[in-house]
């Protein structure tokens, strides 16, 4: 049932020039002896088109660059400063690599496609604070106590698209819908990524909701219905009571 806990700083930066310099900074500021700076950019290219990441990574002998398409891995411990992911893209690299990251910076490129994650696991800002004067609406309680309740429930080791780990999720999705909450995807995947889910999971738990709100009722072998939903009703109460802590 893994999923990963991030207990490192996390830091997120406009694009701009100055704000990434800036990023480079506090990268190098995390740094500890021995450690190797990691930069991420989803493909080869991306670096060439940004002489300032680029020199940076041609300029050190312990900074290495790492590709998704070159499946992430990254060689030491040490500081991470991903370049223009979205929130998925940040999922999935911390399932393979949350145990050598020492401090995490995000460039943000389109800062609407990362606000529901920056919303979720508050980072320090550096950079143009304008871009983050209005974060994401909170999720509904009853809806946060449904994911919470799923992140206990299914393995992380497996996809959710078959099997046990759809039918959970499609099953409490549906209940939520039929009970009138509503299921806004990329709220539901920058909450599940801040949470230790997977990249592609959290793709897929966004799909079912969008799917879901948009009028399909995807096949699952476990239709919840009323009573799961006010069991997290119950619990959403009992939280806003303070009787659970996380």
């Amino acid at each position: 049932m893994f999923n990963y806990e991030t207990s490192f700083p996390i830091a997120v930066a406009s694009h701009d020039d100055e704000a990434l310099r800036t990023a480079i900074g506090w990268c190098a500021a995390h740094r500890e002896d021995g450690d190797r700076v990691t930069v991420w950019t989803r493909q080869k290219q991306n670096l060439g088109h940004n002489r300032i990441l680029s020199r940076f990574v041609d300029g050190y002998r312990d900074v290495d660059h790492v590709t998704a398409r070159g499946g992430s891995y990254v060689r030491g411990s040490g500081p991470v400063l991903m370049a223009w992911p979205d929130p998925a893209d940040i999922g999935e690299f911390l399932t393979w690599n949350h145990n050598k990251v020492r401090a995490l910076c995000v460039i943000a490129w389109d800062a609407d496609t990362i606000r529901p994650w920056v919303t979720q696991v508050k980072p320090a800002i550096l950079g143009d604070n304008s871009l983050w004067d209005h974060l994401s609406p909170a999720l509904d309680p009853v809806v946060e106590e449904a994911l919470r309740s799923l992140t206990m429930t299914v393995n992380h080791n497996n996809t959710i698209s078959a099997g046990y780990e759809k039918d959970q999720v499609v099953g409490s999705f549906l209940a939520l819908h039929d009970a009138g909450y509503r299921l806004e995807g990329d709220l539901l995947s920058g909450w599940a990524v801040a949470n230790g889910w997977s990249g592609n999971n959290a793709r897929r738990l966004q799909d079912y909701a969008e799917r879901i709100e948009g009028g399909a009722r995807p096949r699952t072998r476990n239709s919840k219905g009323p009573k799961v939903v006010d069991y997290y009703r119950k619990k959403a109460a009992e939280r806003a009571a303070g009787e659970l802590v996380d």
